[in-house]
């Protein structure tokens, strides 16, 4: 009797280990596909927007525009959602602060997102670890 609890023991111990193993190695949720963006300078610091631009590759996304806003009085950051999926806009302002979110579909648009960054830029963009 006591082989065979000390069998179940060990093979419920093997168990919890491997459930346990095997919920550490799933992420939290899934990766953020590689969308379109163009970066845009819209405070006038020198260099944000090529930094950015960086970081945001190092995040996985296809940067296919680094350039001077239309001006560089905007306040805050904010990610324009072009494509239509303000699901994953969200999602990657979220790893990248918490930028405001704004849609502004624009059929035939070459780029999914456009990032303009604001006087806030230090704060806004505090990038958040995340898959």
């Amino acid at each position: 009797m006591n082989r065979t609890a000390l069998l179940m023991g060990v093979v419920l111990v093997a168990c919890v280990v491997s459930l346990g193993w095997s919920v550490l190695r799933q992420p939290s949720e899934p990766a953020l596909p590689s969308l379109r963006v163009e970066v845009l300078n819209g405070c006038g610091q020198e260099g944000l927007a090529a930094n950015t631009a960086q970081l945001l590759r190092d995040m996985g996304q296809d940067v296919v525009r680094v350039a001077d806003a239309d001006h560089h009085d905007y306040e805050h950051c904010v990610l324009i959602d072009r494509g239509g999926r303000p699901w994953l806009a969200r999602r990657l302002a979220e790893r990248l602060g918490g930028v405001l979110v704004v849609l502004e579909r624009e059929a035939g648009s070459e780029v999914d997102l456009t990032l303009i960054l604001g006087n806030d830029y230090s704060r806004a963009l505090e990038p958040r670890s995340g898959p």
